[in-house]
């Protein structure tokens, strides 16, 4: 009888125990906003009718919809929260090109091989349309396309690469060099595409360390948000014909992430971030940004309600 008792508490204890450190995962992290606040100045901007009419598209080739307390560490709600696989379309004076490159049409087939619990997990998702549709849809063809810049090298920011074969890859090279010899899915889908590597070596922009001029006129402008990788890479775009827009590549996955600040759940958290700290710095960053520029579209690219409200 005592030792079905001592089972009995053994079990419950270690249901308690498992509760709590489940529970622990969902509660929300300090983030220190003082000690790490910084003046953010706003940037000299030409004057907007010197600065060029650029063109801007969110193309989704896919989505999942999950509830929001994997999103939003702190959030205990089951609100569906959808999950966007987007490439995004730039048309600009000196070149037409993308940010990120959505999922090519035979992207199931590049994953078929991969193991099970990451195609059930991190690979899961609805497929909606591919990047060589979405281009199709625009009468563009991947010839007229000038270069794709990545964010960075993770395989659902690669994966369209397959549609818009030989069309330059821009990278940035601290990116490059961590990403190389690692992860053989990301290159199978950059395949044989040509590599031009950037720096972000350029003067502080915005608040953020430093910065890389694109076309050399203020109107496409790169900052390095890093953490989630080492050379995870923001656009601002700024235009002659419409709002500035932020792009964020994967520093957040919903804008809450940057809001409050709040990092996802610590599952999915502690599996795709390469560096904690740096990665909670640029969120308090993008947080102290947000709030000195609180009308600036700021768009992370698994953010479709974000996408939705800038289209």
């Amino acid at each position: 009888m005592k030792s079905r008792n001592w089972l009995i508490y053994g079990g419950l204890g270690l249901g308690a125990l498992g509760l709590g450190m489940l529970l622990k995962d969902m509660l929300p992290q300090s983030f220190d906003l003082i000690a790490s606040s910084k003046e953010f100045s706003p940037e000299a901007l030409a004057p907007r009718k010197e600065l060029p009419e650029i063109d801007i598209e969110f193309l989704r080739c896919g989505s999942v919809s999950i509830p929001e307390f994997l999103a939003i560490r702190g959030s205990f709600a089951l609100t569906p929260r959808k999950i966007a696989y987007s490439a995004v379309l730039i048309r600009h004076p000196k070149a037409t090109f993308l940010y990120d490159t959505g999922l090519c049409a035979g992207v199931k087939q590049f994953l078929a091989d991969q193991p099970f619990f990451f195609r059930q997990t991190f690979a899961r998702f609805n497929f909606e349309r591919s990047l060589a549709d979405n281009l199709r849809e625009r009468s563009l063809v991947p010839q007229k396309l000038d270069f794709a810049l990545l964010s960075h090298l993770h395989w659902d920011h690669v994966s369209g690469i397959p549609d818009i074969p030989q069309v330059p890859l821009r990278v940035n090279q601290v990116e490059y060099a961590a990403a190389k010899g690692r992860n053989e899915l990301v290159w199978r889908f950059m395949g044989k595409n040509p590599v031009e590597l950037f720096a972000c070596d350029g003067p502080p922009y915005e608040g953020f360390r430093s910065s890389h001029d694109l076309f050399g006129d203020g109107s496409i402008v790169l900052v390095p948000l890093p953490g989630h990788t080492i050379g995870n890479t923001g656009m601002f775009i700024n235009r002659a014909n419409g709002s500035r827009l932020f792009l964020l590549g994967d520093a957040v996955w919903v804008s809450e992430n940057y809001l409050y600040p709040a990092t996802m759940h610590h599952f999915f958290w502690s599996r795709i971030t390469d560096d904690d700290k740096l990665a909670r710095q640029t969120l308090v960053q993008l947080h102290q940004f947000a709030r000195v520029h609180p009308d600036m579209p700021m768009v992370g690219m698994h953010d479709a309600a974000a996408q939705e409200d800038f289209i």
